[in-house]
């Protein structure tokens, strides 16, 4: 069989959206990939998991002479150098792939055997057709990445690690039973709710720049297939359908509250900039203090035997008084979702934020984002250092580098101002090989996926090719977010386990005291 050439990125980037995509860890080993020419031309990747989820990334350029399936460990080896293109073709009768390739101009070549139940289940696996896709409306995917990020993969009661589409209501819904996310505005071409497992894949730095669109196959007996395209990317995965969701319309709180705020977009994007800035984030919880007093809402935080600092409003419509004590990631979480119209009700009970109606923008309209208050005092506010942000007119106007910029610091009534200062960008060395968001190149050899840089290092540098450059960037610390959130949960699960173990073990020193 001829050789398929293939870039190295292309081979990496797959393996980490679909290590993503089927929830493997660092050492877990995945499904192999198959490797075969597309019906519209092209070629395309193809990987299918034992749970039936899986993904499938379109190449274009010409096709590829005949299929090939990769062993999953070899895509690790060969895309190492995400640079460059890598030869691949079977060898002993199909039962292992050689890989050949050049780092940095040294030769280098991989051999990875493949069983034959493996090779022959990913060979003859048929990916979804879908007949038709659906559009469910404008910021559909973005709305869908933001519910991905308040799921709970580890409950067992609900399918808490589920995203709920509801056709009747048109809303997506998500929970992690600590903060809940509703985002209304949308169609579907089904006609019963579906619980789609979350789609963290959509967050990768390959996925996240597209819109996606939505399609759903009725599995008759079994459970139907909820596929998603974005991009050149298809992703698919079985509906959870026997599992169970709660009703979240019981637990959003109705009303005003005892304070309404309505975030004016100077304050909003002040406090979206400055709120993880704000100390004691090394507490567990990370916890601020809500406050509405005197139309102003104050967000305190401090670090233990530290001095408070506080974000204040400047230009917003406040009323009543309330004050609790909330998770900063979720206070971030919904000025990230454009929620500017917030009810409080003061402490241990839940906020309500949600977006202006009728508002479109990178939040659809009608998104509601509920989340749960803590437990413990407020931060006191004597002697807090107060960060207020700008007046509308002030942040309009373009002050000189020497001309005093908000925010303004003030405490026990003297303000200090801090002066805005300038930073030239170092410019950066020209990429020098053009490369696709995909992170395969196009029109080059016979396969049509490589081709040569434009050698001009001292030009002006190549926008796409520094926006590639932050992609890749983007995959990487995707990946490494990624294996820090598995090593705190498998943490956490350690933490439990100890406690009980702990627990037990004093129960048996009582117990003998008794007995003694």
């Amino acid at each position: 069989m001829p050789p398929i050439i293939l870039p190295q990125r292309t081979l990496h980037s797959f393996r980490t959206a679909l290590k993503k995509h089927l929830g493997l860890k660092a050492r877990d080993d995945g499904p192999p990939v198959r490797v075969d020419a597309d019906a519209e031309g092209g070629a395309r990747l193809t990987a299918v998991g034992p749970d039936g989820r899986g993904a499938s990334l379109y190449i274009p350029g010409d096709r590829p002479p005949a299929g090939l399936v990769l062993p999953f460990d070899l895509l690790a080896e060969a895309g190492a150098a995400k640079s460059g293109d890598v030869c691949l073709s079977e060898t002993d009768r199909g039962s292992a792939v050689v890989a050949n390739w050049d780092e940095k101009g040294v030769p280098r070549s991989a051999r990875h055997a493949l069983e034959k139940k493996d090779r022959d289940r990913a060979a003859n696996f048929e990916p979804p057709s879908v007949p038709e896709w659906h559009d469910p409306g404008e910021g559909f995917g973005e709305a869908l990445r933001a519910a991905c990020d308040v799921t709970d993969a580890d409950s067992t009661r609900y399918a808490l690690g589920c995203v709920r589409l509801d056709p009747h209501a048109g809303r997506i819904e998500a929970t992690d039973s600590h903060h809940l996310l509703i985002a209304r505005g949308f169609t579907f071409s089904f006609d019963k709710p579906v619980l789609l497992p979350a789609p963290q894949v959509l967050s990768a730095a390959l996925l996240r720049r597209d819109d996606v669109r939505v399609a759903f196959l009725p599995g008759g007996p079994q459970a139907g297939l909820c596929v998603l395209q974005c991009g050149d990317w298809t992703i698919w995965s079985p509906e959870a359908r026997d599992a169970r969701f709660p009703d979240l319309d019981r637990v959003v709180p109705g009303g005003e509250g005892k304070a309404s705020v309505t975030l004016s977009e100077a304050d909003s994007a002040f406090l979206a900039d400055r709120l993880d800035r704000l100390p004691g984030t090394g507490a567990d919880r990370r916890p601020v203090t809500l406050e509405v007093t005197g139309g102003t809402l104050l967000i305190r935080a401090m670090d233990e035997g530290g001095t408070p600092v506080e974000l204040a409003t400047a230009s917003s419509e406040i009323g009543g008084a309330a004050v609790c004590v909330a998770d900063r990631r979720f206070v971030a979480r919904a000025l990230a979702a454009g929620c500017t119209q917030w009810a409080l009700n003061g402490p241990e009970e839940p906020v309500r934020c949600r977006t202006p109606a009728g508002e479109f923008g990178p939040s659809p309209a009608g998104t509601t984002l509920v989340f749960a208050t803590l437990a413990g005092d407020p931060v006191p506010a004597e002697d807090a250092v107060r960060l207020t942000a700008a007046e509308p007119a002030a942040a309009d106007r373009r002050t000189a580098p020497d001309t005093p910029d908000t925010p303004v610091a003030a405490r026990n009534g003297r303000a200090s101002h801090f002066a805005c200062q300038t930073m030239t960008a170092p410019k950066m060395p020209r990429n020098r090989l053009a490369q696709n968001s995909n992170g395969y190149r196009t029109n080059g050899d016979a396969n049509g996926h490589a081709v040569g840089g434009e050698e001009n290092p001292d030009g002006p540098p190549d926008h796409d090719a520094l926006l590639e450059r932050v992609s890749a960037l983007g995959s990487t610390l995707s990946d490494a977010a990624s294996e820090a959130r598995s090593l705190a949960t498998d943490l956490r699960k350690l933490k439990r386990r100890n406690r009980a173990v702990t627990g037990a073990l004093a129960g048996l020193k009582r117990l003998g005291s008794l007995v003694a």
